[in-house]
């Protein structure tokens, strides 16, 4: 059987200048390990277009810090593949934005993970970064470029989601995703939102799209919220979640060239190879990669997943979270919280005080002094 790529995240580097608090791929301001050259981006466009590949998003890292940025997205634009970017935009300004402008983006996506500066800086360990965001929105929108927000949640921005999309209405963004941080990279598992809170922010977005229906084009949870009851069909729009896509309609390619069906699921074990031992349409092509999708078997299931009704359809949910703790059954599942509610008392949890929020996250990053006393 042959599978056709629809889309693929490339980080293209892992150099960055924030340090985000969530990261999942540790970024740094110091490139990690020794990135594709040039050449080596070129050969896998050639072998993505081959392949049927129809979007490519480029990400990090921060892309803009790569300086062959532009021939690459040339060379993916000459095959007929869609590009869009995934960026902090701290680097967009009157000078870049012309650049920007002869790329012929699909999307230009940015991260905004508070509706109040000095949270938004603190989360991205930027001074700033705020304000520039809203400066490179005005940009974006002035030069015909669509600009497209990303929201990761963890416990100390949940309550930020209503002063974010005011934020988006303001400014004009048409486009949000919004998602949940994961304990990869940075991310610590006591930072995640709890089951109660997944829920609220499946709410949230299904009030969003109803009541902003004039303002926003699309609000989404992407493939960490739903799965199979009514209000996650709404979220996905086109019916039900039909399982991870990783390794059949999409993939995720690392900085140096490691290649896995989703760049969220890091255990090393989901690396299929690397594009630097074999390039990556034979990758794509054999019929061993990608086992855990392609030769799906309920049997690999675990946790409540093994004998839910939906088993065979939903096949234990987005691989993001089920993978990371070893097993497949995600975490977050509105079927099993409708059927079973919450896992434990600390999950049935919404409302956390502004201390305990400042002890969960001041000793990993020191909170601004204003924080405790924010409304």
């Amino acid at each position: 059987m042959t599978y056709e790529l629809s889309r693929v995240v490339w980080e293209i580097t892992s150099k960055c200048n924030m340090n985000c608090i969530h990261c999942g791929s540790d970024c740094s301001c110091e490139i990690k390990g020794e990135e594709l050259t040039t050449a080596e981006c070129l050969s896998v466009i050639d072998d993505l277009a081959d392949v049927g590949c129809k979007l490519i998003f480029l990400s990090g890292g921060e892309p803009l810090l790569r300086e062959d940025l532009g021939v690459l997205i040339s060379s993916i634009l000459i095959h007929g593949i869609k590009v869009a970017i995934i960026s902090n935009a701290y680097m967009v300004n009157e000078e870049t934005i012309k650049k920007l402008k002869e790329y012929h983006l699909l999307a230009y996506g940015i991260s905004i993970d508070a509706g109040e500066a000095y949270l938004h800086d603190y989360i991205r360990g930027l001074k700033n970064s705020f304000n520039h965001i809203e400066h490179a929105i005005k940009l974006l929108n002035e030069n015909n470029i669509i600009p497209s927000v990303v929201t990761t949640v963890h416990k100390l921005n949940y309550d930020q989601l209503p002063k974010i999309r005011d934020f988006l209405i303001k400014n004009n963004v048409k486009i949000w995703q919004i998602q949940y941080g994961d304990h990869i990279g940075r991310m610590s598992k006591e930072c995640q939102i709890t089951e109660a809170q997944y829920l609220e922010i499946a709410k949230f977005i299904l009030e969003t799209r109803k009541k902003y229906s004039d303002h926003f084009v699309n609000v989404t949870g992407a493939d960490v919220f739903g799965y199979m009851n009514d209000m996650s069909n709404e979220l996905f729009k086109v019916g039900f979640w039909d399982g991870c896509m990783g390794g059949l309609l999409v993939a995720g390619i690392s900085a140096e060239g490691s290649v896995r069906g989703c760049l969220s699921m890091q255990a090393d074990k989901y690396i299929e190879d690397n594009v630097r031992n074999r390039s990556f349409k034979e990758i794509w092509n054999d019929k061993n990669s990608f086992k855990y999708n392609r030769r799906f078997d309920c049997s690999s299931l675990t946790g409540y997943c093994k004998n839910c009704l939906y088993a065979t359809i939903c096949k234990g949910g987005c691989m993001r979270s089920a993978s990371l703790d070893g097993g497949r059954c995600s975490q977050y599942c509105l079927y099993k919280i409708e059927q079973e509610g919450f896992s434990s008392p600390e999950q049935a949890r919404v409302n956390f005080s502004k201390q305990e929020i400042f002890d969960l996250y001041n000793p990993i990053r020191k909170l601004p002094d204003e924080f405790l006393n924010s409304k």
